[in-house]
C-alpha cells in the first residue's frame, strides 16, 4: 500500500486524493485535492462542471501522534452559467468559512469544556482568541432552547450573582422536572421576566403546572401574571435559610456578650445542622451552648420541629394547619430576629405550605452557582453575560 493510500484511508474524507505526503518534525502536510466532478452554486443551486481557475487552501484537521495535519488542498473556482457566477468548492467537510475541518472544531469545543481557554490553545497551538470564538460559534449551534422549552411544567426561577458584591444579579430558569437549565436571563426586573415570558408564547404559558422561586416578590407576582394554571411554591431552602439566619443573630449576639465562653466559638455550622447529622463532638457543643442561652436552645428547637412539619406534611391544608400552630407558638418568644422571620412567613405561608402537595425543590437551580464558580475560575470572570449565559447553556444541554 502506497503511503498517500494510507493517509486516505486513515483520514476517511470523502471525495479527498491525497497526492503527497511530507512527514515534518512537528506537522504533517498532506498535499491534496477533490475529486468531485461538479461544484452547486450557492446562488442558483445549480450543479456546473466548467472550472474557471484553481487556487489554494491550507485546512487543519486532527493531529496525529501528536502532530498538527495541514491539507494543502486545491481548490477548484467554478462558473455557474445560469447566473453568471463564480464560485469556489467548499467540502462538506471543512467548517464554513474556516482553515480546519469540521472534527477539528468539535475536538477544539471538547477541549474547552473543562479547561480555559488560553490552556486548550497552548495545547493545540492555536490563538486562545480562535479557540474561544470556535467554542461560542460551535457552542450555539448545540442549544436547542425551542425544544427546552417545549417539555416544562414544573419550573425554577432564581437568581446568581453574575459580579459579586455589585448587586448584579442574572435570573436562571430551570426545568425542576428533568433538572435542567433552561436559560439565563440578564436580569430578575419584573418587565426583563414578563417579556421572556410572553415572548414564548401563550401555549407555553398555559403548560406551566406549578413555579418554584424564592420569597422574592418579584418572582411571586410574575408567576402569577404569567402562569394562569401554576400553582406557586415557595422554595423550602430558602424558608430554612432566612430560619437559620435568626439562629446565627442570636449566635453573634451572644458571642459579643460571651467572649469567654468557648461553646460560643466555632458554632455557627453546628446550629444549621440536623441533629441526625452531626457528630458526637458537635452535639457535645451544642448541648453546652443550648444550656447557656434559653432563647438560642428554644429557637433551635423551633427550626427542627420546623423542619420535621415539612419532611412529614402530606398535603397543603395540612403543613398550612401545622404552620400556623408554628407560629403561635413562635410569637411567644419575643425575639426580635425570629418576628421579622415570622412576619415575612405569614405573608406567603400559602405558597410556602404549597410544597406539600408539589414536593418541590429549587436545588437543581442553585446548584448552578457551582458551574458559575467554575467558569470564572477557569475564564479570569465573565464579564460578558451573553458568554456566561453560552458557558452555562453549553454545559448543561
Amino acid at each position: 500500500m502506497k503511503k498517500t493510500d494510507l493517509y486516505e484511508e486513515l483520514l476517511s474524507l470523502p471525495s479527498l486524493k491525497i497526492e503527497k505526503v511530507e512527514n515534518l518534525s512537528k506537522e504533517i502536510i498532506l498535499r491534496c485535492q477533490t475529486t468531485t466532478g461538479m461544484g452547486k452554486c450557492p446562488q442558483c443551486g445549480e450543479l456546473t462542471g466548467e472550472v474557471n481557475q484553481y487556487n489554494s487552501r491550507q485546512v487543519r484537521d486532527l493531529d496525529i501522534s501528536g502532530k498538527e495535519v495541514w491539507l494543502y488542498l486545491r481548490i477548484r473556482q467554478f462558473f455557474c452559467m445560469t447566473c453568471n457566477r463564480y464560485f469556489n468548492e467548499s467540502p462538506e467537510w471543512i467548517q464554513p468559512g474556516k482553515s480546519y475541518t469540521r472534527r477539528q472544531s468539535k475536538w477544539v469545543f471538547e477541549l474547552c469544556a473543562k479547561q480555559p481557554f488560553s490552556e486548550v490553545g497552548a495545547l493545540i497551538n492555536m490563538s486562545h482568541k480562535t479557540v474561544e470564538r470556535l467554542y461560542y460559534s460551535y457552542g450555539r449551534s448545540t442549544i436547542n432552547l425551542k425544544e427546552r422549552y417545549a417539555r416544562v411544567r414544573k419550573l425554577g426561577i432564581d437568581e446568581i450573582a453574575h459580579r459579586k458584591g455589585k448587586k448584579d444579579y442574572v435570573c436562571v430558569l430551570t426545568d425542576l422536572e428533568r433538572g435542567v437549565q433552561l436559560d439565563v436571563l440578564p436580569d430578575r426586573k419584573k418587565e426583563t421576566l414578563i417579556s421572556h415570558f410572553q415572548s414564548l408564547g401563550k401555549r407555553f404559558c398555559e403548560q406551566i403546572e406549578a413555579v418554584s422561586c424564592d420569597i422574592w416578590r418579584t418572582y411571586i407576582y410574575v408567576a402569577r401574571e404569567c402562569f394562569p394554571n401554576a400553582e406557586i411554591v415557595v422554595d423550602r431552602f430558602h424558608v430554612v435559610k432566612a430560619l437559620n439566619e435568626v439562629l446565627d443573630q442570636i449566635r453573634k449576639r451572644l458571642r459579643k456578650e460571651f467572649k469567654d465562653e468557648p461553646c460560643f466559638k466555632m458554632l455557627k455550622w453546628k446550629l444549621f445542622k440536623r441533629p441526625e447529622n452531626c457528630e458526637e463532638s458537635d452535639l457535645l457543643l451544642l448541648e453546652e451552648a443550648l444550656e447557656k442561652s434559653w432563647e438560642l436552645k428554644e429557637v433551635y428547637e423551633l427550626r427542627n420541629t420546623f423542619n420535621s412539619i415539612f419532611d412529614l406534611a402530606k398535603t397543603k391544608e395540612e403543613l398550612l394547619s401545622q404552620l400556623q400552630f408554628w407560629i403561635s407558638h413562635a410569637k411567644k418568644i419575643g425575639n426580635e430576629y425570629l418576628d421579622r422571620f415570622l412576619k415575612t412567613l405569614e405573608k406567603w405561608q400559602t405558597q410556602i405550605a404549597a410544597f406539600a402537595s408539589q414536593r418541590l425543590t429549587n436545588a437543581a437551580t442553585e446548584g448552578l452557582n457551582n458551574y458559575l464558580r467554575y467558569f470564572k475560575r477557569i475564564s479570569f470572570g465573565l464579564p460578558n453575560f451573553e458568554h456566561m449565559r453560552l458557558r452555562i447553556l453549553i454545559a448543561t444541554s
